[in-house]
């Protein structure tokens, strides 16, 4: 299980694919935990951020990522 501080959370992320269509895969690994945890998708990887800090980022499950970043 993940160290939880309520201000302040790290983690090493580890994004890859299979190849040019797969669908993007992560890991996270905490500072000081040797196992990292691994999501299929990046869906499953906000739902966990998304429960680690307690803010919701996508509204259901058939919510689109804004693709343009946070500078548009």
């Amino acid at each position: 299980m993940f160290r939880k501080n309520n201000n302040y959370l790290a983690y090493l992320l580890r994004l890859w694919r299979e190849n040019e269509t797969a669908p993007w895969r992560a890991s996270l690994e905490a500072p000081g935990l040797a196992e990292p945890r691994a999501f299929p998708n990046l869906v499953a990887l906000l739902k966990f951020l998304e429960a680690q800090t307690g803010e919701q980022v996508l509204q259901d499950p058939g919510d689109k990522l804004d693709r343009a970043g946070p500078d548009g």
